[in-house]
């Protein structure tokens, strides 16, 4: 059987559709690193250690002295209340993401708190310091 000149092709080219994919998969890639979640805050560069972030409780101090729990804004006197809340839940670390400019006095209360209320692992998020 032969085919005429004006048959259509029945195949499926999806050969542009796999260089659009790969093309956006490096691009998400490439941008992923640099996407922050959370609150604005510029964190302290130190010569620490990188860890192992697993799951935990995420409190941000900014530079106002505002106080955010998992991306939340909560009064600074409600935070023990509810880290005990968590505490009671099964939360057992806390991770705390403090501005570097803000007041020593502010991010110590936070983490006052946060002992207060029986969670020992707390962890301080900072940025690494490059050496050039």
């Amino acid at each position: 059987m032969r085919r005429s000149p004006y048959s259509s092709v029945s195949e499926i080219n999806i050969t542009s559709l796999v260089d659009v994919m790969m093309v956006l998969l490096i691009i998400f890639m490439l941008t992923a690193p640099f996407i922050q979640a959370g609150i604005k805050v510029r964190l302290p560069k130190t010569k620490s250690t990188v860890i192992k972030e697993r799951e935990g409780v995420m409190v941000a101090v900014t530079k106002e002295g505002d106080v955010y729990l998992n991306n939340q804004k909560i009064e600074p006197d409600k935070l023990a209340e509810t880290l005990r809340n968590l505490k009671v839940a099964g939360e057992e670390r806390v991770f705390v993401r403090a501005d570097k400019d803000v007041e020593y006095g502010k991010v110590m209360r936070v983490i006052g708190d946060v002992k207060a209320v029986g969670i020992d692992e707390v962890g301080m998020i900072t940025e690494i310091e490059r050496i050039e």
